[in-house]
């Protein structure tokens, strides 16, 4: 891979296809993956949905959506299973991978299913939006070095406890202290997305203005969960999501829309187009 400066090595589009999933006529809605969505709320519930979808778009054979108090209809959303968490565990659920976090709420009830999967060693954990402040609140670090994080400059200065403008003016230095606190994989969102698991630092080769728009990092957490529970490795799940993710922004501009005029329905939307291109290498 192409090194973008002496540290960082940029992810394109052939190292992207080279990731995706393979499709087989043997495959089945189970050997596709299951992913357990952990999003949404009273307060915030399209965030679930909107993960929910992504994964669904990524590959993922079944995506079940659950919260404590459930807000979403399965009327309204046939695409993928709805659970209401009242009187049910963790451990009554079926899946391969979960993410935690998009719109769930900042509280005990978060914070208990983080360290339960910590507690049990599970290994295909993402986390983002109020799983990461939930973290910093009740002193959640360091995370299991499967696990994924996916914060924005703002998540991140949260975390790291600094201001916003020092995570912005030296991103190589803020994934870095990031990387320390975590341990585990970790995704910093904004313009050139970078991840990294320790050793090595990616910045992703697409993406552009067209993502700043809320709910968009809601199908990028959603989309990695679905590359987890297909099987691939967490830096792997990490790089493909961000580069499918930014690579819908480049559609979206190349079809002679205006970047301020996309939603993140709008990504979901392009991801089958992005897909389809990489599996044409």
């Amino acid at each position: 891979m192409k090194k973008a400066t002496p540290e960082v090595i940029l992810f394109k589009k052939e190292h992207a296809s080279r990731l995706l999933p393979s499709v087989s006529t043997d495959d089945n809605k189970a050997s596709r993956g299951r992913s357990l969505i952990l999003g949404g709320s009273h307060d915030y519930p399209g965030a679930g949905i909107l993960a929910a979808r992504g994964a669904l778009r990524a590959g993922s054979g079944y995506v079940m959506l659950a919260q404590k108090d459930l807000v979403v209809s399965s009327l309204e959303n046939p695409d993928f299973l709805v659970k209401d968490l009242r009187g049910s565990s963790l451990s009554d659920l079926n899946f391969d991978a979960v993410l935690i976090g998009p719109g769930f709420g900042v509280n005990d009830y978060t914070a208990e299913l983080i360290l339960e999967l910590k507690t049990k060693n599970f290994p295909n954990v993402v986390l983002d939006a109020d799983a990461l402040t939930t973290c910093v609140d009740f002193k959640l670090f360091p995370l299991p070095a499967s696990w994924i994080v996916t914060p924005h400059t703002g998540e991140l200065a949260r975390c790291l406890k600094v201001s916003v403008h020092e995570v912005t003016k030296d991103r190589l230095a803020a994934i870095k202290k990031a990387r320390q606190l975590f341990q585990c994989v970790v995704l910093l969102k904004g313009h050139g997305t970078l991840i990294t698991q320790g050793q090595e630092i990616f910045r992703i080769a697409s993406g552009n203005a067209a993502l700043a728009k809320s709910g968009t990092g809601d199908v990028l957490a959603g989309m990695i969960t679905a590359f987890r529970a297909q099987g691939l490795k967490p830096l792997e799940a990490a790089l493909l999501g961000a580069y499918v993710h930014g690579a819908t922004a480049n559609l979206w501009v190349q079809s002679h829309k205006d970047a301020l005029s996309m939603i993140a329905s709008d990504v979901i939307d392009s991801i089958p187009r992005i897909l389809w291109r990489l599996r044409q290498g």
